[in-house]
């Protein structure tokens, strides 16, 4: 499974409202209706999950963008 697959099982296991939403690498958290305390959470627990620390998180826009921030700091 992809880093971007498992961003968006986790995103949807976070907020059940996504349970049926079409993901791609454009989806921004604007279009996801994510707060800025919805988007803390989440990359909260992606940094933690990952065990990465995600510097300026508020220039990552889509999920394409998280995604390769993701693969770029697990290496």
């Amino acid at each position: 499974m992809s880093v971007q697959e498992k961003l968006f099982a986790k995103l949807k296991e976070y907020k059940d409202s996504l349970k049926n939403t079409q993901l791609t690498s454009e989806t921004t958290f604007d279009d996801l209706g994510f707060d800025s305390l919805d988007k803390l959470e989440m990359l909260d627990a992606i940094e933690t999950e990952y065990n990465i620390s995600i510097d300026n998180p508020e220039d990552l826009k889509t999920m394409g963008e998280l995604a390769a921030k993701i693969e770029e700091l697990k290496k």
